[in-house]
């Protein structure tokens, strides 16, 4: 059996909550950084589960991962919901990481997710990503390049699709050429110094790659965000207009950045917000009272 197939059957078993998951251990060419990201699984209880899973993605301009506050406080709260949460530690500028390794991870989380599916009573049809600021920026990737296969760089080749049902940006960096509003931490820990920067900034600024056919996403953004400028998650909204893609936007006067699901100010309410819009989306899962 090959080591990519001996690796899904290992994991199509039943998870508990809390699981640990590496990502690339038995698949492809694995590199030692590659070795140590993973997905920490949340599952909701059965009769309360909703059948949706969302991954997500943890911000820290990707130079370190808020894995707490933005990863593990948020899948706890999803799991409340009857929604499956995958915490996913993806690789970041702090161990000289650059593009593409951070899409390569969440498209083997998408992979993983959908295997594991069926045998968790989930359902392959509703995986979705959440990402907060840089970790926004990376579920935007996933919903813009989904039929560009980054896992092939590391001998893996999906027997699933690797579109997400929905993504939902929390104060993303959107933009990586507008000097304006750039996030230039993020840039730089993304693309380094290349020479080829130019060409490399276009293709990851999102509001330029926008495409008719990504799935429905949902934006939030606060005006006195003093980290990423709002107008990041502006100008995405107008681009996502223009090509008709359904876009929930969610524009506050005051809320800060770095929030995760702890609210702020007028963006209390968001967390409801979201899993409302998220049933709305996925009209045929079961209703789970909201706490």
């Amino acid at each position: 059996m090959k080591p990519f197939l001996l690796f899904i059957f290992i994991f199509c078993g039943n998870l508990s909550a809390q699981t640990v998951i590496k990502l690339w251990d038995g698949a492809g060419q694995t590199t030692g950084k590659q070795k140590s990201r993973e997905l920490t699984a949340y599952l909701p209880e059965s009769e309360k589960s909703t059948g949706i899973s969302v991954i997500l993605c943890p911000g820290g301009s990707y130079h370190h991962l808020g894995m707490r506050g933005e990863g593990h406080k948020v899948a706890k709260f999803l799991q409340r919901q009857g929604i499956a949460a995958f915490v996913l530690r993806y690789r970041v500028g702090m161990y000289r990481n650059k593009h593409p390794a951070m899409i390569q991870d969440v498209q083997r989380a998408i992979m993983l997710v959908k295997s594991m599916c069926s045998a968790n009573g989930l359902d392959a049809g509703k995986v979705g990503v959440m990402g907060f600021s840089a970790g926004g920026h990376l579920a935007g990737m996933a919903a813009t390049y989904f039929d560009t296969c980054f896992v092939e760089a590391s001998g893996v080749v999906p027997q699933v699709s690797l579109k997400p049902a929905f993504v939902a940006m929390i104060y993303p960096v959107v933009t990586m050429q507008q000097e304006d509003i750039v996030h230039k931490k993020s840039r730089r820990n993304l693309l380094g110094t290349s020479s080829s920067m130019p060409e490399a900034e276009r293709y990851l600024s999102l509001e330029q790659q926008v495409r008719p056919d990504m799935p429905p996403v949902f934006l939030l953004q606060c005006k006195d965000d003093k980290i990423v400028d709002y107008r990041n998650s502006v100008r995405y909204e107008e681009a996502l207009s223009a090509k008709g893609v359904s876009c929930r936007f969610l524009l506050y006067e005051q809320g800060g950045h770095g929030f995760g699901i702890v609210p702020k100010g007028e963006a209390e309410g968001w967390r409801h917000d979201f899993v409302a819009w998220l049933k709305a989306q996925l009209s045929e899962q079961r209703c789970v009272e909201l706490k």
